[in-house]
Protein backbone atom coordinates (compact mmCIF):
# COMPACT_ATOMS: atom_id res chain seq x y z
CA UNK A 1 0.00 0.00 0.00
CA UNK A 2 2.77 2.41 0.87
CA UNK A 3 4.52 1.73 -2.41
CA UNK A 4 1.32 2.44 -4.31
CA UNK A 5 0.77 5.82 -2.53
CA UNK A 6 4.36 6.84 -3.10
CA UNK A 7 4.15 6.00 -6.77
CA UNK A 8 0.95 8.01 -7.12
CA UNK A 9 2.53 11.11 -5.54
CA UNK A 10 5.51 10.79 -7.80
CA UNK A 11 3.21 10.50 -10.80
CA UNK A 12 1.31 13.69 -9.86
CA UNK A 13 4.52 15.64 -9.35
CA UNK A 14 5.85 14.50 -12.70
CA UNK A 15 2.63 15.59 -14.42
CA UNK A 16 2.59 19.03 -12.65
CA UNK A 17 6.24 19.79 -13.36
CA UNK A 18 5.68 20.85 -17.00
CA UNK A 19 2.82 23.20 -15.97
CA UNK A 20 4.98 24.76 -13.27
CA UNK A 21 7.67 25.42 -15.82
CA UNK A 22 5.14 27.02 -18.17
CA UNK A 23 3.75 29.16 -15.35
CA UNK A 24 7.22 30.27 -14.34
CA UNK A 25 8.06 31.14 -17.92
CA UNK A 26 4.80 33.12 -18.28
CA UNK A 27 5.56 35.01 -15.06
CA UNK A 28 9.00 35.90 -16.33
CA UNK A 29 7.54 37.12 -19.60
CA UNK A 30 4.92 39.26 -17.83
CA UNK A 31 7.55 40.71 -15.48
CA UNK A 32 9.81 41.52 -18.38
CA UNK A 33 6.88 43.11 -20.23
CA UNK A 34 5.95 45.26 -17.25
CA UNK A 35 9.55 46.32 -16.80
CA UNK A 36 9.72 47.26 -20.47
CA UNK A 37 6.41 49.13 -20.30
CA UNK A 38 7.51 51.02 -17.20
CA UNK A 39 10.63 52.23 -18.92
CA UNK A 40 9.11 52.82 -22.36
CA UNK A 41 9.21 56.49 -23.30
CA UNK A 42 5.83 56.25 -25.02
CA UNK A 43 4.03 56.07 -21.66
CA UNK A 44 5.67 59.19 -20.30
CA UNK A 45 3.31 62.20 -20.05
CA UNK A 46 3.33 64.24 -23.24
CA UNK A 47 -0.17 65.75 -23.33
CA UNK A 48 -1.45 67.31 -20.07
CA UNK A 49 -4.77 69.16 -20.19
CA UNK A 50 -6.47 71.21 -17.48
CA UNK A 51 -10.25 71.66 -17.62
CA UNK A 52 -12.53 73.81 -15.48
CA UNK A 53 -10.09 76.44 -14.22
CA UNK A 54 -11.12 80.08 -14.46
CA UNK A 55 -9.79 81.45 -11.16
CA UNK A 56 -6.48 79.56 -11.01
CA UNK A 57 -3.88 79.82 -13.76
CA UNK A 58 -3.10 76.63 -15.70
CA UNK A 59 0.62 77.05 -14.98
CA UNK A 60 -0.06 77.07 -11.25
CA UNK A 61 -2.22 73.96 -11.47
CA UNK A 62 0.44 72.08 -13.44
CA UNK A 63 3.10 73.13 -10.95
CA UNK A 64 0.97 71.98 -8.02
CA UNK A 65 0.10 68.65 -9.67
CA UNK A 66 3.85 67.97 -10.07
CA UNK A 67 3.49 65.35 -12.83
CA UNK A 68 6.94 63.88 -13.49
CA UNK A 69 7.68 64.06 -17.24
CA UNK A 70 10.20 61.21 -16.97
CA UNK A 71 7.94 58.65 -15.26
CA UNK A 72 5.25 56.43 -16.76
CA UNK A 73 1.82 58.02 -16.27
CA UNK A 74 0.44 54.73 -14.97
CA UNK A 75 3.04 54.62 -12.22
CA UNK A 76 2.30 58.13 -10.93
CA UNK A 77 -0.24 58.43 -8.11
CA UNK A 78 -3.47 60.17 -9.08
CA UNK A 79 -4.28 60.47 -5.36
CA UNK A 80 -1.06 62.37 -4.84
CA UNK A 81 -1.88 64.75 -7.67
CA UNK A 82 -5.35 65.35 -6.19
CA UNK A 83 -4.01 65.99 -2.71
CA UNK A 84 -1.49 68.52 -3.97
CA UNK A 85 -4.07 70.38 -6.04
CA UNK A 86 -6.54 70.57 -3.17
CA UNK A 87 -3.99 72.65 -1.26
CA UNK A 88 -4.96 75.49 -3.60
CA UNK A 89 -7.78 77.16 -1.67
CA UNK A 90 -9.78 78.15 -4.75
CA UNK A 91 -10.13 74.50 -5.87
CA UNK A 92 -12.99 72.46 -4.41
CA UNK A 93 -12.44 69.08 -6.11
CA UNK A 94 -10.18 67.38 -8.65
CA UNK A 95 -10.42 64.29 -10.84
CA UNK A 96 -7.46 62.82 -12.73
CA UNK A 97 -8.02 60.95 -16.00
CA UNK A 98 -5.28 59.02 -17.86
CA UNK A 99 -5.59 57.68 -21.38
CA UNK A 100 -3.26 55.76 -23.68
CA UNK A 101 -0.60 56.25 -24.51
CA UNK A 102 0.55 59.41 -22.69
CA UNK A 103 -2.35 61.80 -22.00
CA UNK A 104 -3.31 63.15 -18.57
CA UNK A 105 -6.43 65.29 -18.04
CA UNK A 106 -6.98 67.24 -14.81
CA UNK A 107 -10.60 68.26 -14.27
CA UNK A 108 -10.92 70.84 -11.49
CA UNK A 109 -14.01 72.25 -9.82
CA UNK A 110 -13.46 75.71 -8.37
CA UNK A 111 -15.21 77.40 -5.48
CA UNK A 112 -17.88 79.95 -6.36
CA UNK A 113 -17.61 83.17 -4.30
CA UNK A 114 -20.79 84.34 -2.65
CA UNK A 115 -19.43 87.47 -1.00
CA UNK A 116 -16.32 89.46 -0.21
CA UNK A 117 -15.17 89.14 3.38
CA UNK A 118 -13.52 92.30 4.72
CA UNK A 119 -11.88 90.93 7.85
CA UNK A 120 -9.37 92.09 10.41
CA UNK A 121 -6.50 90.57 8.44
CA UNK A 122 -7.46 91.67 4.93
CA UNK A 123 -10.00 90.75 2.29
CA UNK A 124 -10.88 87.41 0.71
CA UNK A 125 -13.70 85.63 -1.07
CA UNK A 126 -16.08 83.32 0.77
CA UNK A 127 -18.35 80.69 -0.75
CA UNK A 128 -21.70 79.33 0.41
CA UNK A 129 -20.11 76.76 2.73
CA UNK A 130 -17.76 79.24 4.35
CA UNK A 131 -14.55 78.34 2.50
CA UNK A 132 -12.15 81.26 2.12
CA UNK A 133 -9.92 81.88 -0.91
CA UNK A 134 -8.19 84.79 -2.70
CA UNK A 135 -10.15 87.57 -4.34
CA UNK A 136 -9.99 88.47 -8.01
CA UNK A 137 -10.76 91.83 -9.66
CA UNK A 138 -14.08 90.51 -10.96
CA UNK A 139 -15.18 89.86 -7.36
CA UNK A 140 -15.47 93.61 -6.68
CA UNK A 141 -19.13 93.48 -7.65
CA UNK A 142 -19.94 90.96 -4.91
CA UNK A 143 -21.62 92.15 -1.69
CA UNK A 144 -19.22 92.76 1.18
CA UNK A 145 -19.38 91.26 4.66
CA UNK A 146 -17.47 93.33 7.19
CA UNK A 147 -16.09 91.48 10.23
CA UNK A 148 -13.55 92.45 12.87
CA UNK A 149 -12.27 88.92 13.38
CA UNK A 150 -9.07 87.85 11.60
CA UNK A 151 -10.51 85.21 9.30
CA UNK A 152 -8.93 85.35 5.83
CA UNK A 153 -5.88 83.38 6.97
CA UNK A 154 -8.16 80.44 7.78
CA UNK A 155 -9.30 77.86 5.27
CA UNK A 156 -12.93 77.71 6.38
CA UNK A 157 -15.20 79.67 8.70
CA UNK A 158 -16.63 77.84 11.72
CA UNK A 159 -20.20 76.76 11.03
CA UNK A 160 -21.56 78.57 14.07
CA UNK A 161 -19.58 81.79 13.51
CA UNK A 162 -21.18 85.23 13.27
CA UNK A 163 -19.83 85.61 9.74
CA UNK A 164 -21.73 82.49 8.65
CA UNK A 165 -24.81 84.06 10.19
CA UNK A 166 -24.26 87.14 8.02
CA UNK A 167 -23.88 84.91 4.96
CA UNK A 168 -27.27 83.41 5.72
CA UNK A 169 -28.83 86.87 6.02
CA UNK A 170 -27.23 87.86 2.72
CA UNK A 171 -28.75 84.83 0.96
CA UNK A 172 -32.19 85.52 2.38
CA UNK A 173 -31.99 89.14 1.27
CA UNK A 174 -31.02 88.06 -2.23
CA UNK A 175 -33.88 85.54 -2.31
CA UNK A 176 -36.27 88.34 -1.35
CA UNK A 177 -34.97 90.55 -4.16
CA UNK A 178 -33.07 92.97 -1.90
CA UNK A 179 -29.53 93.51 -3.20
CA UNK A 180 -27.29 94.38 -0.28
CA UNK A 181 -23.95 96.02 -1.05
CA UNK A 182 -22.51 95.51 2.44
CA UNK A 183 -23.50 93.81 5.68
CA UNK A 184 -22.04 93.72 9.18
CA UNK A 185 -22.92 93.38 12.87
CA UNK A 186 -23.08 96.43 15.11
CA UNK A 187 -21.92 96.64 18.72
CA UNK A 188 -25.17 94.98 19.82
CA UNK A 189 -24.62 92.04 17.44
CA UNK A 190 -27.49 93.14 15.22
CA UNK A 191 -27.34 93.15 11.43
CA UNK A 192 -26.75 96.45 9.69
CA UNK A 193 -26.19 96.89 5.96
CA UNK A 194 -26.44 99.17 2.98
CA UNK A 195 -28.13 98.96 -0.38
CA UNK A 196 -26.20 99.54 -3.59
CA UNK A 197 -27.41 103.17 -3.71
CA UNK A 198 -26.05 103.88 -0.22
CA UNK A 199 -29.28 103.57 1.77
CA UNK A 200 -28.53 102.32 5.28
CA UNK A 201 -30.58 99.40 6.60
CA UNK A 202 -30.91 98.67 10.30
CA UNK A 203 -32.10 95.07 10.15
CA UNK A 204 -32.00 93.95 13.76
CA UNK A 205 -31.49 90.61 15.48
CA UNK A 206 -32.07 88.28 12.52
CA UNK A 207 -35.77 87.64 13.15
CA UNK A 208 -38.64 88.20 10.69
CA UNK A 209 -36.18 88.70 7.85
CA UNK A 210 -38.68 87.91 5.10
CA UNK A 211 -41.05 90.53 6.43
CA UNK A 212 -38.31 93.11 6.81
CA UNK A 213 -36.97 92.62 3.31
CA UNK A 214 -40.49 92.79 1.91
CA UNK A 215 -40.83 96.07 3.81
CA UNK A 216 -37.75 97.43 2.03
CA UNK A 217 -39.27 96.75 -1.38
CA UNK A 218 -42.63 98.19 -0.33
CA UNK A 219 -41.07 101.38 1.01
CA UNK A 220 -38.94 101.83 -2.08
CA UNK A 221 -42.04 101.65 -4.25
CA UNK A 222 -44.12 103.96 -2.06
CA UNK A 223 -41.34 106.53 -1.69
CA UNK A 224 -40.11 106.28 -5.25
CA UNK A 225 -40.36 110.00 -5.92
CA UNK A 226 -38.39 110.93 -2.78
CA UNK A 227 -36.18 107.84 -2.51
CA UNK A 228 -33.06 109.79 -3.46
CA UNK A 229 -33.44 111.77 -0.22
CA UNK A 230 -33.88 108.73 2.05
CA UNK A 231 -30.76 108.16 4.14
CA UNK A 232 -31.76 105.12 6.21
CA UNK A 233 -34.48 102.60 6.97
CA UNK A 234 -34.86 101.22 10.47
CA UNK A 235 -36.57 97.83 10.18
CA UNK A 236 -35.87 96.48 13.64
CA UNK A 237 -39.58 96.77 14.37
CA UNK A 238 -41.03 95.67 11.00
CA UNK A 239 -44.57 96.66 11.96
CA UNK A 240 -43.41 100.27 12.43
CA UNK A 241 -40.57 100.93 9.94
CA UNK A 242 -38.77 104.23 10.38
CA UNK A 243 -37.55 106.31 7.45
CA UNK A 244 -34.73 108.82 7.95
CA UNK A 245 -34.18 111.61 5.43
CA UNK A 246 -30.69 112.75 4.59
CA UNK A 247 -27.77 112.30 2.26
CA UNK A 248 -27.07 108.74 1.18
CA UNK A 249 -23.70 107.13 1.75
CA UNK A 250 -21.46 107.26 -1.32
CA UNK A 251 -19.64 104.29 -2.81
CA UNK A 252 -22.07 101.57 -1.78
CA UNK A 253 -21.68 102.24 1.93
CA UNK A 254 -18.87 99.78 2.68
CA UNK A 255 -17.23 102.12 5.16
CA UNK A 256 -20.47 103.29 6.71
CA UNK A 257 -21.60 99.90 7.95
CA UNK A 258 -18.66 99.85 10.34
CA UNK A 259 -18.72 103.52 11.39
CA UNK A 260 -19.97 104.47 14.87
CA UNK A 261 -18.56 107.99 15.37
CA UNK A 262 -21.54 109.96 14.10
CA UNK A 263 -23.93 110.90 16.91
CA UNK A 264 -26.97 110.55 14.70
CA UNK A 265 -25.98 107.00 13.82
CA UNK A 266 -25.48 106.09 17.46
CA UNK A 267 -28.88 107.51 18.27
CA UNK A 268 -30.46 105.48 15.49
CA UNK A 269 -28.86 102.37 16.92
CA UNK A 270 -30.43 103.06 20.31
CA UNK A 271 -33.93 104.05 19.38
CA UNK A 272 -35.77 105.57 16.41
CA UNK A 273 -37.64 107.94 18.75
CA UNK A 274 -34.40 109.73 19.69
CA UNK A 275 -33.58 110.97 16.20
CA UNK A 276 -36.33 113.45 15.58
CA UNK A 277 -33.70 116.07 14.77
CA UNK A 278 -32.72 114.07 11.66
CA UNK A 279 -36.09 114.77 9.97
CA UNK A 280 -37.52 111.44 11.03
CA UNK A 281 -40.61 110.54 9.10
CA UNK A 282 -42.80 107.54 9.72
CA UNK A 283 -44.65 105.94 6.84
CA UNK A 284 -48.08 104.43 7.36
CA UNK A 285 -49.45 101.88 4.97
CA UNK A 286 -52.79 100.18 4.55
CA UNK A 287 -52.32 97.36 2.05
CA UNK A 288 -55.91 96.21 2.30
CA UNK A 289 -57.52 99.52 1.43
CA UNK A 290 -54.75 100.67 -0.89
CA UNK A 291 -54.63 104.11 0.77
CA UNK A 292 -51.63 106.24 -0.17
CA UNK A 293 -48.86 106.65 2.41
CA UNK A 294 -49.35 109.36 5.00
CA UNK A 295 -46.61 111.22 6.85
CA UNK A 296 -46.80 110.91 10.63
CA UNK A 297 -45.31 113.00 13.39
CA UNK A 298 -41.51 112.95 13.82
CA UNK A 299 -41.63 110.72 16.88
CA UNK A 300 -44.10 108.14 15.64
CA UNK A 301 -44.57 105.80 12.76
CA UNK A 302 -47.82 104.05 11.96
CA UNK A 303 -47.89 100.29 11.83
CA UNK A 304 -48.87 98.23 8.88
CA UNK A 305 -51.12 95.13 9.10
Amino acid sequence: MKNERTSRRRGKRSRLRPFALVALFALLVVTAGLAWAASWRGFRPRHIEVIGNTRVATARILAAAAIDPHVNIWLQSSGGMTARLLRIRSIASVSVHRSLPNRVTLVVSQRVPEARLVAGDGSCAVDRRGYLFPLQPKDDTLPAIVAKRRSCSERRLPTASLTMRLLSVLRRADAAGVALAALTLDRYQEERGTLADGTLLYIGDGTQLERKFAEVQALEKRLHSTWAHIKALDLRAPSTPVVVEGKKVEGGGLSSVNATKDRGKRALLRSPVKISSNHLRGVSKNRRSGDPPRGSSPNHSASSP
